[in-house]
């Protein structure tokens, strides 16, 4: 964002240099943390609220702190929701691939991330996502993100076929772009105005994640979907 960019002159330089480095650098670390905490805050009235019944003012009265500080961060509303659903991203699939590289197998990592995602949707008002369709900037990030983690799907994929857990036998390719279809029917249609959002990909990943599964895959899936 460039209202967090740092800009300066000769003078502010040299003052810099003056001040304890420990100062500045307990300056930044807050704005960093209060950056964060907007975020964190913003999100879930967002998704609580829908984006349009949540202000600028209100993320403020929730945070306890001034609008001049709030704007001083981010300077809309749009901005802001752009930011959120963009840190999301970012702490979602950091979260997977922290458990990815101590998780016993391919599937203990499709049961993570199902938990995840089934706790996330069980709370979210479904004008999130109506009212998130009128920015293009956030639906062209969507797109544009969804074809970046193809590639990352697909070396999953191989890795569980390797181990025995997912079927040699399938066009990995036709699935990713089905389960693209099916997603965007979800959106185009509004289905999660007529049923939860967390029995929506409940159905949708069982249904995709049983097809691609050998016995082994299935026994395993079968245990997560029994003990939760």
């Amino acid at each position: 964002m460039k209202a967090n960019s740092f800009f300066g002159n000769k003078l502010l330089t040299l003052q810099i240099k003056i001040k304890p480095m420990r100062k500045t650098g307990n300056m930044t670390a807050y704005r960093e943390s209060l950056r964060q905490r907007i975020l964190d805050t913003a999100m879930t009235l967002f998704k609580k609220k829908g984006i349009k019944a949540v202000r600028m003012d209100d993320i403020a009265t929730e945070m306890a702190i001034s609008k001049r500080t709030l704007y001083e961060i981010y300077s809309n509303k749009e901005d802001l929701l752009y930011e959120c659903v963009r840190n999301e991203n970012e702490v979602l699939m950091k979260k997977l691939g922290d458990y990815a590289r101590t998780a016993e197998n391919e599937m203990a990592v499709v049961a993570y991330f199902i938990k995840l995602r089934l706790k996330d949707l069980g709370s979210i008002n479904p004008l999130f996502f109506t009212e998130m369709e009128k920015y293009e900037r956030i639906v062209s990030f969507f797109r544009t993100n969804s074809a970046k983690q193809t590639a990352h799907s697909q070396e999953f994929m191989r890795s569980g076929i390797e181990h025995g857990f997912f079927r040699s036998d399938l066009n990995y390719d036709i699935i990713n772009m089905m389960g693209d279809a099916a997603m965007n029917y979800v959106m185009r249609t509004r289905l999660y105005e007529k049923y939860k959002l967390n029995e929506i990909f409940h159905t949708f990943v069982i249904v995709f994640m049983r097809g691609c599964c050998t016995e082994k895959g299935l026994a395993y899936l079968d245990k997560f979907i029994e003990e939760n």
